[in-house]
């Protein structure tokens, strides 16, 4: 596993590579998504075709070459899917990925960051990220959200796109090997707000995990001024009559105490993240100190967006958390909610 996780690293470079060249062949990517996959029948509400991703460029560049193929043996113990399913009528993209082991697993809602075609879910995200938490038993699934990689609607993001993250609940309840009563988040950067906005609104979830998460929208204009000029503006309806409202409303630090109480949070963050800067992550700590939530802000010191720095780190994290309160259902019992690692 930790060969795993050193390589991942690598790989994130090389996806960077791929996302810069809008090298999206055998990807999620559907010219159209009704008439490729036909309507929903009456009742059914996700569709499931297996990923052929050693077609992809990223099978191609990487798993055909000797002892890198080695290192990513777990694959042959998970199975990959595109999917499309029903959200508010719409049919949205995405990727699923679960244990080959006829089992009953639990599930983790991945939820990607960016917006619009930046961000946008690629084979890589689904083998080397839902795929290792896949690898551990769980069923991991993503959404593309309304609007973006071919999805139906338009995005708004975190409003009327946020019942996407909803909608993969009920979707879930017709997927094999998922026990839905055991269902966690993902969320990093803007998938973070995603993953508050989805527990605000769903007692479903019994845990979360965020990294470099936007937990407050008027922070971030702050601090990156281009945020409001080429994502606010551009794709948040009625922008500029309601602006105030509307940032509250996809700002978590408004509202810690609508989280859904009976859940809990890890909250990571590198102390020079430049693109969601720390004091979002600080202010949200301290509201939920304050309402009492039960969580863990770990700040990883002078690391970056991805705490790439500390990437072993962040994955034992993510894996002790989620087989503690997700796999085994323990009572939340941390000493502290604040961790520094140097």
């Amino acid at each position: 596993m930790k060969t795993i996780l050193f390589l991942s690293f690598i790989f994130f470079i090389l996806f960077l590579n791929a996302q810069n060249n809008h090298d999206h062949n055998h990807d999620t990517k559907i010219s159209d998504a009704r008439e490729i996959w036909g309507d929903f029948s009456s009742g059914e509400l996700i569709k499931t075709s297996e990923c052929k991703w050693k077609n992809s460029p990223f099978g191609k560049k990487v798993f055909k070459r000797g002892k890198l193929k080695e290192s990513f043996s777990y694959l042959d113990s998970i199975d990959i899917y595109n999917i499309v399913y029903n959200s508010d009528g719409l049919m949205i993209t995405g990727f699923m990925v679960r244990p080959k082991n006829p089992g009953n697993y639990p599930c983790i809602i991945y939820n990607r960051g960016g917006n619009r075609d930046f961000g946008a879910l690629l084979v890589y995200n689904a083998i080397v990220q839902m795929g290792i938490m896949a690898a551990d038993g769980y069923v991991v699934i993503a959404s593309n959200y309304r609007g973006n990689s071919n999805s139906e609607g338009k995005e708004e993001f975190g409003g009327s796109d946020s019942r996407d993250v909803l909608n993969l609940i009920p979707a879930l309840n017709q997927i094999e090997f998922a026990d839905t009563s055991r269902i966690g988040m993902f969320g990093i950067s803007r998938g973070a707000m995603m993953t508050y906005l989805a527990m605000k609104k769903n007692c479903k979830i019994k845990t979360a995990i965020t990294l470099g998460g936007m937990n407050d929208l008027f922070i971030m204009k702050e601090k990156r001024p281009d945020m409001e000029t080429h994502v606010y503006k551009q794709i948040i309806p009625n922008y500029k009559d309601s602006l105030d409202a509307l940032l509250k409303d996809r700002s978590v630090t408004y509202w810690a105490n609508e989280l859904c109480s009976s859940a809990n949070l890890l909250m990571m963050h590198g102390s020079a993240d430049k693109a969601c800067d720390i004091s979002m992550a600080q202010t949200f700590h301290d509201q939920l100190k304050k309402v009492n939530y039960s969580h863990v802000f770990v700040e990883f010191n002078k690391d970056n967006h991805g705490c790439i720095k500390h990437r072993k780190e962040v994955s034992n994290l993510i894996k002790e958390w989620f087989d503690k309160y997700l796999k085994n259902g323990e009572e939340f019992n941390e000493k502290s909610s604040y961790i520094f690692v140097k």
